[in-house]
C-alpha cells in the first residue's frame, strides 16, 4: 500500500514536472530554443505573486493572477531584451543565453529576497480524498486539473489555432515563413510570454510545500529535462508523458529504497532512452536532406 501511495503520488509530481516540461517544449518547438532559464522565470513569477501579497495585501487569487500577467510582461521583455537581438547567431547561441539569463535572473533575486525562504498561501486548503485506501491530497488533485488542461489547451493551440500553427511554420521553416509575411517578433514574443506564464503556474503550485526561494525549482528542473529527454524534445505529449514516468519511478525509488537511488535511477533511464530511442517515447525522428 505503501509502495501504491507513492506511485499515485508520483504521478501528480510528474504532472508537474510535466507542466515545466510544457513550457519548455513549446518554446523549443516555436523558437528552436532550450530555455534553461525556465526554472528562474517561473521563480521570479511566485516572487512577485508573494510580493503583492505582502506588501499590497490582496487577497490569494487576485495576487496570482496579477503575478501571471506580471510574468507575461517579464517573457515579453526578456525576448526583446535578450533573445531577439542577434538573431541570426544560432540557436545553440541563444540557449547558451538563457543560461546566463538564469543566473542573472537568480542574482536579482538573491539581492531582492535575502531572508529567504518564504511560506507561500497554499492555494487549496484540506486533507483531499480517499479512495481504495490512498488518500489523494488537494494539492495533487488541483496539479492534475490543472496539468490536464494545460495540456489540451496547448496541444488545440498548436494543431488548430492560427498563432499556433505560425509558431510552428516559423520554428521549421524560419526563412520562409518570414517571406510568407508571419510577424517574426510578434511571434517569438507571444512564446515567451505564454512559457514565463507556465513557469510563473508551476512555482506557484510548488511554493507552498517547498518553501519559497530563489532556487527553489533547481532540484526540479534535472528530473524535468530528464522527462523531456526520455519522452521526446518535439512532443507535447511526450514531454508530459515521460515527466510522469519520471515522477512515478523516483517516488517509487525513494519510498523503497533512498533519494539518492532515485537520482541513479532516473538518470540511468534517461541515459538508456537516448541511446535506444533518442527521438524520446512519442517524438518524431528528424530526417535531413543531404
Amino acid at each position: 500500500m505503501l509502495v501504491l501511495s507513492a506511485a499515485v503520488s508520483g504521478v501528480a509530481l510528474g504532472l508537474l514536472y510535466g507542466l515545466i516540461g510544457l513550457a519548455i517544449v513549446m518554446l523549443y518547438k516555436s523558437t528552436g530554443v532550450c530555455n534553461f532559464a525556465q526554472g528562474t522565470l517561473g521563480t521570479l513569477g511566485a516572487f512577485i505573486g508573494f510580493a503583492v501579497i505582502r506588501d499590497l495585501a490582496l487577497p490569494l487569487y487576485l495576487a496570482i493572477v496579477l503575478s501571471l500577467a506580471l510574468s507575461a510582461v517579464v517573457g515579453v521583455i526578456v525576448y526583446f531584451v535578450v533573445m531577439r537581438p542577434s538573431q541570426d547567431a544560432g540557436n545553440l547561441n541563444q540557449t547558451v543565453r538563457t543560461l546566463g539569463l538564469s543566473m542573472l535572473v537568480l542574482a536579482m533575486m538573491d539581492a531582492q529576497w535575502p531572508s529567504s525562504p518564504y511560506r507561500f498561501p497554499a492555494v487549496v486548503e484540506g486533507g483531499g480524498v480517499t479512495i481504495a485506501g490512498v488518500v489523494l491530497p488537494g494539492q495533487n488533485l488541483l496539479v492534475a486539473a490543472v496539468s490536464t488542461v494545460i495540456a489540451i489547451l496547448l496541444w488545440a493551440f498548436f494543431k488548430y489555432s492560427r498563432v499556433g500553427l505560425s509558431l510552428r511554420a516559423m520554428a521549421e521553416q524560419a526563412d520562409t515563413a518570414r517571406l510568407l509575411g508571419l510577424k517574426s517578433s510578434r511571434l517569438g514574443a507571444t512564446t515567451w510570454a505564454i512559457s514565463c506564464v507556465l513557469g510563473a503556474v508551476v512555482a506557484v503550485l510548488i511554493a507552498p510545500t517547498a518553501f519559497l526561494f530563489p532556487s527553489m525549482m533547481d532540484s526540479y528542473m534535472m528530473f524535468v529535462f530528464t522527462g523531456i529527454v526520455l519522452g521526446g524534445l518535439t512532443s507535447l505529449p511526450g514531454a508530459l508523458l515521460g515527466c510522469v514516468i519520471v515522477g512515478v519511478i523516483s517516488n517509487v525509488t525513494i519510498v523503497s529504497f533512498n533519494f539518492e537511488l532515485s537520482v541513479v535511477v532516473v538518470f540511468a533511464l534517461m541515459l538508456g532512452g537516448m541511446l535506444l530511442r533518442p527521438q524520446g517515447l512519442l517524438g518524431k525522428p528528424e530526417a535531413a536532406r543531404l
